[in-house]
């Protein structure tokens, strides 16, 4: 059960469509690092991370320089053991950033063959809760005009959604309020309806806006401010009128314990593949049930699916418009609402190697 050998791929995957978040700015596409880990008995074990275009290369680097000669030999079935040796590799100059991404990749290949090895499918072997957990659209439209967000949702409702989110962060409140009215009206009042803000506001900003979209009947307002702000959190969470989310730029167990500890959220985003791997992302999911807060996912969908299965404290998963159901062998399966977790051993599909290759950047 020694670890043998890692293969590390990056690739460039563009979008169909470019789209536009508040803190990203407009985007084209999307990197992904591929990790293969693979025993002394041949059984392999696959895990990645993803990320904005640019970033793949110097994943692959932190892993190959820092983390493999400290893999190679050691017993893959070691999860916890082998975390906090990358962690410790890395923590005076990681702690968080492009450590905690490098450090998802491999996690996560180090469970799926676990899950091979012992021929158990990941949303098991990590609680087993229940294979079903909603599901909502994470549509990333900011520069679109209104008719085609309204047409996505459409579109969205027509395969099998029953939840929505949209982005905000447009030149004027007023804008952003129209732009929710529309769908609001478009979607009616049986489809749940989000918003993201993706950082765009101040404090002030962000509390005005939240007590404005309260006409809308919102499941959450998420990240109205910039993502480290915990006592600015807390105020909005304890002033506004809408429910809070935040989480997808937090990279570390001891940022969400601050998040909640500062009762700044509602509903607490990880993201496996920001986050340092399944092994923080089912610790933050435990220490937010502690704080009877539900737990939901942040991109990654045909993995998350297993991670949030094995929670009883599961909210939702977010279906991403970063999305790698075209390079993978069993897609993220929705009925009526709910993703549904598979029962093949580890995360549950292989990568299509043939299809990226001609995406491959490193």
């Amino acid at each position: 059960m020694n670890i043998k050998k890692l293969i590390l791929d990056s690739y460039t995957i563009p979008l169909p469509v470019p789209v536009k978040a508040y803190a990203a700015g407009l985007m084209t596409g999307f990197d992904i690092v591929v990790v293969r880990i693979t025993d002394e008995n041949g059984n392999e074990g696959q895990g990645y991370t993803t990320g904005h275009t640019g970033f793949g290369g110097s994943i692959v680097r932190i892993i190959k320089d820092s983390f493999e000669s400290i893999l190679i030999g050691e017993d893959s079935a070691r999860i916890e053991y082998l975390w906090l040796k990358m962690w410790k590799k890395t923590h005076y100059v990681g702690r968080g950033g492009q450590a905690s991404f490098a450090i998802s990749a491999v996690d996560a290949a180090l469970w799926d063959l676990l899950g091979k090895r012992l021929k158990q499918p990941l949303w098991k072997l990590l609680g087993g809760y229940t294979p079903k957990v909603k599901v909502y659209a994470g549509n990333i439209d900011l520069n679109f005009p209104i008719e085609q967000i309204l047409d996505n949702a459409t579109k969205n409702i027509e395969d099998g959604f029953k939840a929505i989110k949209m982005r905000l962060g447009r030149d004027t409140l007023k804008e952003d309020l129209s732009r929710v009215e529309a769908m609001r009206n478009h979607i009616g009042d049986d489809i749940e309806l989000m918003a993201d803000a993706n950082e765009a506001w101040r404090v002030d900003q962000a509390l005005k806006a939240s007590n404005e979209l309260a006409n809308f009947n919102l499941t959450w307002l998420e990240e109205p401010i910039t993502p480290d702000d915990f006592r600015g959190y807390a105020y909005l969470k304890n002033n506004g009128a809408t429910p809070i989310a935040a989480g997808e730029n937090l990279h570390t167990l001891k940022e969400f314990q601050q998040l909640f500890y500062y009762d700044g959220v509602d509903f607490p985003e990880p993201d496996y593949t920001t986050c340092g791997g399944f092994t923080p992302f089912m610790k933050i999911a435990k220490l937010a049930e502690a704080y009877n807060l539900p737990v939901m996912s942040h991109g990654a969908h045909d993995v998350h699916v297993h991670l949030l299965a094995a929670c009883p404290n599961a909210a939702y998963i977010e279906v991403h418009a970063f999305g790698i159901e075209n390079y993978i062998s069993n897609p993220l399966k929705i009925e009526n609402g709910y993703g549904i977790a598979p029962d093949a051993p580890g995360i549950g599909f292989k990568f299509n190697f043939d299809k990226l290759k001609e995406f491959k950047a490193n």
